[in-house]
């Protein structure tokens, strides 16, 4: 019952207007990594679109060099 609740929650924030943005403008490479929480807005920045539903970053995708880069600079 969970596992449903879940796979369908993964579903609905994926229809989101933040989600498709960040799907249009991402680099569409799947390795995420853990960064240090950042406050941060939804939205393009000069560091890529960021997605922090919560006001807050913890995820950066790996660029397609394998680096991590800046995290959520204007």
């Amino acid at each position: 019952m969970w596992v449903l609740i879940f796979v369908l929650g993964v579903a609905g924030l994926y229809n989101t207007e933040a989600m498709q943005s960040f799907s249009k403008h991402s680099n569409h490479n799947p390795e995420y990594r853990f960064v240090r929480a950042v406050p941060c807005e939804t939205g393009l920045k000069s560091s890529g679109y960021s997605v922090a539903p919560t006001g807050r970053l913890f995820l950066k995708q790996v660029n397609k060099d394998g680096s991590v880069g800046v995290v959520c600079s204007e």
